[in-house]
């Protein structure tokens, strides 16, 4: 069982970051976060914080909807593994154009 210092409590959350419960709620129906219950009151896992936070950043900032910020989190995802490939194949372009000046 998890301990209880390791979760954040959604309506401390909410208070904090002026966003109403329902929208967590809605976050959670999208399956990109898990609200954990304990004893009737609900809390997000300590490592789950930074992307609420940023889900919570697209929603006021960007005014993006519920359900729309998936898509932009699947987006974001994508662009940085595309970003770690492209870097991986610079390394090894540069690898080999090493190789063979030395030929």
């Amino acid at each position: 069982m998890m301990e209880n210092s390791s979760l954040i409590a959604i309506d401390a959350f909410c208070n904090f970051h002026n966003v109403d419960i329902s929208f967590v709620s809605s976050i959670q129906e999208q399956d990109l976060i898990t609200i954990v219950f304990v004893e009737e009151t609900g809390f997000i896992q300590e490592e789950k914080l930074p992307l609420l936070e940023k889900i919570v950043r697209l929603y006021k900032e960007l005014e993006i909807n519920p359900e729309g910020i998936g898509v932009v989190l699947h987006l974001l995802d994508k662009i940085d593994f595309l970003q770690k490939e492209n870097q991986s194949l610079k390394r090894r372009l540069s690898r080999l154009e090493s190789l063979e000046g030395n030929l």
